[in-house]
C-alpha cells in the first residue's frame, strides 16, 4: 500500500462563512502543531503525545474536523470544502510519528517479553496490557492506522493484537516455537547427541519458577550445561549472571567441566564462568564476602570426634542421674501398647524388625520385656530369658512352655501377661483362650511346685511396673543391689549400647540442625508422632543441640549447617547483594527446608531472577539427611506456580527396565506420573528374579558368582554392579568373588551410593525379610522419624525410590536375588504379572512357595537351619512368630508342621506325617504291651523329665 506524503508546509486553511462570523479566519499547521487565526491573535493545539488520527466530518454547516487524546478533544469547525481534506491529511501525518513514537516501545517490549525473553508469570499482566492498550487504539481506528502507518508497522500491530484477549499458554507456545526454529542449530550440536524435543523445551523455559523432572537416564545434566550455555549465546545472561547450585562436590565438579568442554567445543566464548558450586561452598563464600569468619570445626570432617563428643555429653548426662539409663532405653526403644497393633501380622513385624535388647546383651520379644530384663540386671538379680521349664510341656500347640524369666538364684519364675485390668488383650488373641493359658500355666506351677511371680500390662499403662515388680520380689525375699553408674556405664560400652546410643544422638542432632527445630518444634513433631513423653525427650535433645551450640562457640568454629543458616542471615541483613538473574539447581528432590530457604532468600533480594529446579521425584532418596520431597511434590503448594517439563526419553536402558521400575514407582500417587519411551527397544523382559540357592549358607554369594560367570561368559568387558541395601553385603560378595577373580570391572554399590551411575549389568541383593532386608523395616528409630521431614504416606515409599534406582542403573539386563523362603515385600509384590519379570527361578513358583509359608504367622516363611542338635526349619519372623520352628519332614525334607498330636508335612505331594506326643511334643514310638501295640511317648526314658503319656494305636 503506498502511504500519502504531504509535505505542505505552513498550509493554511480558511473557514467559511459561519467561521468568518464567528471571528474565526484560518487554521494553519506549524511546527507540529495546529493554530486558530482570529482577529485578535492565536491559540496554539500542540499534536504531540496525540495517539488518535484526525477524522473529518461534513455538515451544512461546513466541514468539521475530531481530534482526540485521550479523554480531551478538540474541533476544528466551520472549514470549507475545498481543501479540508488536504489540510486533514497534513495533520494526520504530522500525528503518524507521534503514532509511531507511541507503539514503537511496545513493539520492543513486545519483543523482550515474549520472543526474546520466555513469558514469565510476572510479566503476564504487563503484556496483557500491552496487548489491550495496542488492539484497542488500532481497532478504534483500523483504515487510518491502515493509511498512515508503514506496512511493516501494520504487520508487527496485528501479530501483538492477535494474542489480544492474552492467554499465557498461547504467547509461552509462540515464544516456544520461535525459538526452537531459531535455536535448533545450537540445540543439535550443544551435547555430543541432538537434545530431544523435552530437553529443548526445558532449556527455553525461563519463567519465574521452572520445573524440570528428569526421569532416570533421560540427561538433566545435559539440559542444565545447555541451558547456561543458551542463556550467554543469546545474550541474556552474562556468565557471572548465572548461579549453578549442585547436591555436593562431585557433581559441581561434573558441571564445571561438561560447561566448559561444550562451550570450547560450540565456540561459545565465556569471559568469566558461572558460578557453579554446592550449597555449602556458596554459603561459606557469602559469610567470607561479608567478612564473618569460616573456621571449620574439627566435627565436619571427623564423623568419629563428633560421636565422641556425643558420647561424653551421655557419660555426663547419666551420671547426673544413673536412673537416666531407662530414659536413654525409652528413647532408642520407643515405648509401644501391643494394643495399639490393629492385626496379627502388624504386631509380628513389630516384634520382627525392632531389636529389643537388654543390658545382658539378650533380645527379647517387645519393650515391656525390656524394662523387666534391665531392672534384674541394674540390681543385680541373676536371670535367664525364657528358660526351659523343669519339664517339657506344651500348653499350647506347636511350642514348649517357657516361662518368660527365670531367677537362677531365687528359683523364680516369672510371667508378664499382656492383659488389662479386665483381662482384655490384644486385638488379634482370643482373650479367652489367653486367660485360659494364663490359668493352665499357674496349675503347671502348681503341679510341678515351682515358684511363680506374674506381672501384667495393665500395670506398664498404670507406670506401676516396675515398682509392682519390686515390691513382689521383696516379698519373696530377693533384694535389689543397685550397680554403680560408672560399672553401668562401662558395661554399656563393653556392648556397644552406648555406641548405639550415641549413633542415635548424633542422628538425632543431625536432624535438628538440618531441620532447623527449636525445642517447641521438636515437642511439637514428638506429638505429633505420638512420641511418649514428648516433653522430656524434646527437653533432653535441645539439651544436647544447645550443649553442642556451645561447644561450636568454643572452638570459634562452624558447621556445614552454620553455613547456610547464617549465609541467610547474611543476605536477609543485607549485607551481601545477590546479583545473579538465573538460578539453577540440581537434584531438587533431595532437598532440605534450610536448603530451600536459603535459595528464597537469594531469589528475594536479587534482580528478581528466574529460578530452575532440575530432579526426579522418583529418586528421592536422602530423607535421613534433611531432603524434604514435598517440596518437589507440592512446588507450587510451598513455592508458587511454575513451568513443568518433563524429560521421559531415556539413552540409558531398555524399555522392559523402563516399563518394570516406572510400573513399580507410579503405584504411589504421590509422585508425578512419567512416561518412559526408551532409545533401545526389546520383546522379552530383561529383568531377572532368581533364587539365592534356598537353604544352602551364604547362598547368594554363590548365586552372585554364578551370574557373573554367566554376564563374562557372553560379554568379557562389560561393567558389572553388584548392588545391595547394606555395605557388609557388598563386602561379603567382593570378598567371595575375589576369591575366583571375578572382581575385574565389577563395582560394589550401595543402593545410595549408585545414584548417577550405571553399569551395562547390575545384580540386585539383599531381598529378605527383616530389619536388615529391603525394604528396610526397622521402626526402631521412631525419635530420628519424627525430626526428619515428614514422609508421603504409601508404604515404603522411600526404599521403593531406592529400588527404582537400583534397578535403572542397568543398561541391559538386570538381575534381583532374593530368598523365596522368606521373599521381602518387594519380592511378594513384583512377583505379580504387570511387573513383567522374567521369574528364572522354580523356587519363586507359587506352590514351591507355599510349601515353606509358615502357617503359625502372617508373612513368615520357614528356612532351612544346621543346629547344635541337627536341622530345623527356622521362622523368618522370628520372634514375632510364636512358634518360630518346624521339623525338617524325614521323607522330602520340607517343613514338617505340629498339630496338637502329629506333626505333618507342608509339602502337599508329600503329607507324611509323624505322630507327637499332645502333652510334650516329642515323637510318639509304637511300644508293645500286654494288651498290644500302643503309642508311647520318646521322652520316656529320659531321667530328669520323664513323659509316660500313652495313646491308643
Amino acid at each position: 500500500m503506498l502511504k500519502l506524503k504531504i509535505n505542505h508546509k505552513n498550509m493554511i486553511l480558511k473557514t467559511n462563512f459561519v467561521g468568518k462570523l464567528l471571528g474565526v479566519e484560518s487554521f494553519s499547521i506549524e511546527n507540529n502543531a495546529i493554530y486558530k487565526n482570529t482577529k485578535d491573535g492565536r491559540s496554539e493545539y500542540p499534536l504531540l503525545n496525540f495517539h488518535s488520527f484526525a477524522v473529518l466530518e461534513k455538515s451544512f454547516l461546513g466541514s468539521r474536523i475530531n481530534l482526540k487524546i485521550g479523554e480531551q478533544s478538540i474541533k476544528i469547525k466551520y472549514l470549507q470544502k475545498n481543501g479540508a481534506e488536504e489540510f486533514l491529511d497534513q495533520i494526520n501525518s504530522t500525528i503518524t510519528q507521534q503514532v509511531i513514537d507511541y507503539i514503537e516501545p511496545m513493539f520492543s517490549e513486545f519483543s523482550n517479553s515474549v520472543i526474546k525473553h520466555y513469558p514469565r508469570d510476572s510479566w503476564i499482566e504487563q503484556i496483557t496490557d500491552l496487548c489491550r492498550s495496542l488492539n484497542d487504539s488500532y481497532q478504534a481506528q483500523p483504515d487510518k492506522w491502515k493509511r498512515y502507518l508503514p506496512d511493516e508497522h501494520i504487520i508487527r500491530i496485528e501479530e501483538i493484537i492477535s494474542f489480544h484477549p492474552v492467554d499465557a499458554a498461547e504467547i509461552r507456545e509462540h515464544h516456544e516455537a520461535y525459538q526452537l526454529s531459531q535455536r535448533q542449530d545450537f540445540f543439535d550440536l550443544v551435547e555430543s547427541n541432538p537434545l530431544t524435543p523435552e530437553q529443548r523445551l526445558g532449556v527455553l523455559r525461563s519463567n519465574d519458577r521452572n520445573m524440570v523432572l528428569a526421569a532416570a537416564g533421560t540427561g538433566k545434566t545435559s539440559v542444565m550445561v545447555a541451558k547456561a550455555l543458551d542463556l550467554i549465546d543469546r545474550g541474556l545472561a552474562k556468565p557471572s549472571e548465572i548461579l549453578v547450585l549442585a547436591y555436593n562436590r562431585a557433581a559441581a565438579e561434573e558441571l564445571k567441566d561438561r560447561l566448559a568442554d561444550k562451550a570450547s567445543k560450540g565456540n561459545i566464548s565465556l569471559d568469566s564462568s558461572p558460578h557453579i558450586s554446592t550449597f555449602h561452598a556458596l554459603g561459606r563464600h557469602l559469610l567470607r564476602q561479608a567478612g564473618i569468619p569460616t573456621h571449620m570445626s574439627v566435627f565436619t570432617e571427623d564423623s568419629f570426634a563428633l560421636k565422641q563428643w556425643v558420647t561424653g555429653w551421655i557419660h555426663s548426662y547419666i551420671s547426673e542421674d544413673p536412673t537416666r539409663i531407662f530414659d536413654l532405653i525409652e528413647l532408642s526403644n520407643p515405648p509401644i501398647s501391643p494394643f495399639d497393633f490393629k492385626s496379627k501380622a502388624e504386631y509380628e513385624r513389630y516384634v520382627r524388625d525392632n531389636d529389643f535388647r537388654t543390658l545382658n546383651n539378650e533380645k527379647v520379644k517387645g519393650y515391656q520385656e525390656l524394662l523387666i530384663a534391665n531392672f534384674f540386671y541394674i540390681n543385680q538379680i541373676p536371670y535367664k530369658y525364657e528358660a526351659p521349664y523343669v519339664s517339657k510341656r506344651r500348653i499350647e500347640i506347636g511350642f514348649d512352655y517357657k516361662p518368660d524369666f527365670y531367677l537362677t538364684e531365687a528359683d523364680i519364675y516369672l510371667e508378664h501377661f499382656g492383659i488389662d485390668r479386665n483381662g482384655g488383650t490384644r486385638a488379634d488373641i482370643d482373650p479367652v483362650a489367653y486367660n485360659s493359658s494364663i490359668e493352665k500355666k499357674r496349675e503347671l506351677h502348681n503341679e510341678c511346685g515351682t515358684t511363680l511371680i506374674e506381672t501384667f500390662h495393665y500395670e506398664w499403662c498404670e507406670n506401676t511396673l516396675l515398682s509392682s515388680l519390686k515390691q513382689r520380689l521383696t516379698e519373696h525375699g530377693i533384694v535389689c543391689n543397685p550397680m554403680h553408674p560408672n560399672d553401668i556405664f562401662k558395661k554399656l560400652n563393653d556392648q556397644k549400647a552406648l555406641s548405639s546410643w550415641s549413633d542415635l544422638m548424633t542422628k538425632a542432632l543431625g536432624a535438628i540442625r538440618v531441620e532447623r527445630l527449636e525445642q517447641s518444634e521438636i515437642l511439637a513433631r514428638f506429638k505429633k508422632s505420638k512420641i511418649q513423653q514428648p516433653k522430656k525427650y524434646s527437653a533432653l535433645l535441645d539439651a544436647l543441640h544447645q550443649g553442642y551450640v556451645k561447644e561450636l562457640q568454643h572452638q570459634n568454629a562452624i558447621d556445614f549447617d552454620d553455613m547456610i543458616i547464617r549465609a541467610i542471615q547474611v543476605i536477609d541483613d543485607g549485607e551481601y547483594q545477590p546479583e545473579w538473574k538465573y538460578v539453577l539447581v540440581d537434584e531438587f528432590q533431595d532437598i532440605s527446608a534450610a536448603r530451600m530457604e536459603f535459595i528464597k532468600s537469594i531469589i528475594s533480594k536479587g534482580p528478581q531472577p528466574s529460578l530452575t529446579i532440575v530432579g526426579d521425584d522418583w529418586q528421592s532418596i536422602y530423607r535421613f539427611s534433611g531432603g524434604k520431597l514435598e517440596l518437589t511434590t507440592r512446588f507450587d503448594e510451598m513455592i508458587g506456580p511454575y513451568s513443568l517439563t518433563k524429560l521421559q526419553k531415556t539413552f540409558r536402558y531398555n524399555n522392559s527396565i523402563a516399563n518394570t521400575a516406572g510400573q513399580f514407582i507410579m503405584e504411589n500417587p504421590e509422585q508425578y506420573e512419567k512416561h518412559i519411551q526408551t532409545h533401545t527397544v526389546v520383546d522379552q523382559s530383561q529383568v531377572f528374579l532368581l533364587d539365592d540357592k534356598v537353604g544352602k549358607q551364604d547362598g547368594v554369594y554363590d548365586r552372585v558368582e554364578e551370574v557373573v560367570k554367566k554376564i563374562r561368559a557372553n560379554d568379557v568387558d562389560g561393567s558389572i554392579a553388584i548392588i545391595a541395601r547394606y555395605n557388609y553385603l557388598l563386602s561379603d560378595t567382593r570378598t567371595a568373588l575375589s576369591k575366583v577373580q571375578l572382581t575385574d570391572n565389577v563395582n560394589f554399590w550401595s543402593f545410595h551410593k549408585s545414584k548417577g551411575l550405571e553399569a551395562d549389568y547390575c545384580v540386585l541383593i539383599g531381598f529378605f525379610q527383616g530389619k536388615s532386608g529391603f525394604p528396610n523395616e526397622n521402626r526402631d528409630d521412631a525419635i530420628i522419624e519424627a525430626l526428619l521431614p515428614s514422609l508421603d504416606s504409601y508404604p515404603h515409599s522411600e526404599e521403593r525410590r531406592l529400588l527404582y534406582v537400583g534397578i535403572t542403573r542397568a543398561k541391559k539386563k538386570c538381575y534381583i536375588i532374593a530368598n523365596p523362603s522368606a521373599p521381602s515385600d518387594f519380592i511378594t509384590e513384583l512377583l505379580a504379572p504387570k511387573y513383567e519379570l522374567n521369574i528364572a527361578s522354580t523356587a519363586f513358583q507359587e506352590q514351591y512357595r507355599r510349601i515353606f509359608k509358615c502357617p503359625n504367622c502372617e508373612d513368615g516363611y520357614l528356612r532351612l537351619i544346621q543346629g547344635k542338635f541337627g536341622e530345623f526349619y527356622s521362622c523368618s519372623s522370628g520372634l514375632g512368630c510364636n512358634v518360630g520352628k518346624a521339623r525338617v519332614c524325614s521323607k522330602c525334607r520340607a517343613p514338617s508342621i505340629d498339630t496338637r498330636d502329629a506333626s505333618i508335612c507342608n509339602n502337599p505331594a508329600c503329607n507324611n506325617k509323624l505322630k507327637i506326643c499332645n502333652k510334650c511334643g516329642r515323637p510318639m514310638k509304637k511300644r508293645q504291651g500286654k494288651f498290644g501295640e500302643f503309642w508311647g511317648c520318646s521322652g520316656y526314658g529320659i531321667k530328669n523329665d520323664q513323659c509316660t503319656n500313652t495313646s491308643k494305636f
